[in-house]
């Protein structure tokens, strides 16, 4: 595309009405100092030294700032939140992005999911990670499919957004879910589901390479090159019999359906990179741009060019704006 074309594009995104269901995190970034010298009275262990602490929205969180970033003015998030400072922080990045908050629920037994990066030197050192083990009662899961279905004879695209081990959606729910999907036909549903992406229907699947492999049961190549992609989506397509999107890293992004394939070569990019949250930021442009009317044509390379921004960005869960994709993409024309 031009960068005419992709300005065009964008414009109708701030129309759109976008939801997003599923795996609400924080990323909870900071500086962190382990040799400070100064040790504490009460256990004489020597005492961190913590600074720059930076919270975003992560995992679905993620998508809907990713959204936003593209200029999506409508969204929707439906999960929920524990009721502890990390939570309400979320509610509070929701609400600064104008999220529409009806269906986030407040649930005494869930732990807001949060995932802590401290940072020592340009390194990230192990994480500290809340709610892994949360449960969500079937009860809580009636109301978020209540919620779900009030918001979709409004919705131009909905997003599925499965992080966790332990998640929102399990296997046994996302059958009620594609119960509900099909009755809105008209909402454009992409999926991004790490465990259970087997059992979706009515949804654009999107999976990186690693998850293809497990998906099949297969090993995953050092270096998984396009036709092993092919091959590989095609036999998976067999069982799931849905349009699949597949990201291949710095290689490029590959989308299969019943009418055939499209694919795009990664970008070159120098320097650095943060790959974390890259997943995300396609998901959400490719969304925006079916709820658009964008070609699948289109679509990869909006992706393409919205991850190639957010892998620049280094410590943090990045986000893609259309004057950073602009740039990008006439950086890439230039180089070409």
């Amino acid at each position: 595309m031009t960068g005419s074309a992709i300005t065009a594009l964008s414009q109708r995104f701030t129309s759109l009405k976008a939801g997003v269901i599923g795996d609400f995190a924080l990323d909870l970034y900071f500086d962190i100092q382990t040799r400070t010298g100064e040790y504490s009275l009460e256990t004489g262990r020597e005492v961190f030294w913590g600074s720059q602490p930076r919270a975003s929205l992560g995992a679905a969180g993620n998508v809907v700032q990713n959204l936003h970033a593209l200029g999506v003015k409508h969204c929707w998030a439906i999960g929920c939140v524990g009721d502890d400072l990390f939570g309400r922080e979320m509610v509070h990045q929701f609400n600064s992005l104008g999220v529409n908050t009806q269906h986030v629920l407040l649930a005494d037994e869930w732990t807001t999911c949060l995932y802590t990066k401290p940072n020592r030197q340009h390194q990230e050192l192990n994480r500290i990670d809340f709610g892994t083990a949360n449960a969500l009662t079937d009860h809580l899961f009636d109301n978020l499919m209540a919620g779900l279905e009030q918001c979709l004879p409004t919705l131009d695209v909905l997003i599925i957004n499965q992080q966790f081990s332990n998640p929102l959606l399990t296997a046994n729910r996302v059958a009620a879910l594609n119960a509900l999907i099909a009755r809105f036909p008209r909402v454009r549903v992409v999926a991004d589901m790490r465990n259970v992406g087997m059992h979706i229907r009515g949804a654009t699947l999107k999976v990186n390479t690693a998850e293809l492999a497990y998906f099949l049961g297969t090993d995953l190549p050092e270096h998984p090159d396009l036709n092993w992609c092919m091959e590989q989506g095609i036999t998976f397509r067999k069982q799931v019999n849905v349009p699949l999107l597949i990201t291949r890293g710095q290689a490029g992004i590959l989308y299969m359906d019943e009418t055939g394939t499209e694919s795009i070569d990664g970008l070159t990019l120098r320097g650095e990179l943060d790959t974390v949250g890259a997943g995300d930021t396609v998901v959400a442009s490719w969304a925006a741009c079916m709820g658009a009317g964008a070609t699948p044509k289109q679509g990869l390379e909006m992706a393409n060019l919205a991850a190639g921004v957010t892998v620049q960005k280094l410590g943090q869960t990045g986000t893609a704006s259309l004057t950073e994709i602009l740039i990008l993409h006439d950086e890439h024309q230039y180089h070409a």
